[in-house]
């Protein structure tokens, strides 16, 4: 019966210290994995940042350059207008129907009263 105990003592004792080296091994495996795992996504992800600052830095270009486009086209307009309110005045004044400057009363402000 001695004999028995010390044999299955060792035998539990040889295979708890197997156990013990398989859950190291496992569990450095899984470390060396999960570490490449994350080196991936991280490259990943660094790609994926550098692409949208690419991206952001071209957008951005572009925007300036549309504002500048828009600007040129507001100064047009702007100009275009204040002819064609210049030139309006000059008909208003050749036909003498301007309506009256602030202060002054005409005919059309006598009549209304």
């Amino acid at each position: 019966m001695l004999a028995f105990v010390v044999v299955s003592m060792r035998y539990q004792h040889l295979d708890g210290v197997k156990t013990r080296e398989l859950i190291e091994r496992s569990s450095k495996e899984t470390l060396e994995k999960a570490g490449e795992l994350i080196e991936r996504s991280v490259g990943g992800i660094e790609r994926s940042v550098g692409s949208l600052g690419d991206e952001l830095g071209e957008h951005k270009r572009e925007t300036k350059e549309s504002f500048k486009d828009i600007r040129a086209i507001l100064k047009e307009v702007t100009r275009s207008l204040a002819d064609a309110r210049e030139r309006l005045a000059r008909i208003e004044g050749h036909l003498g129907i301007g309506a009256p400057r602030h202060g002054e009363t005409g005919e059309i402000a006598g009549d209304a009263a």
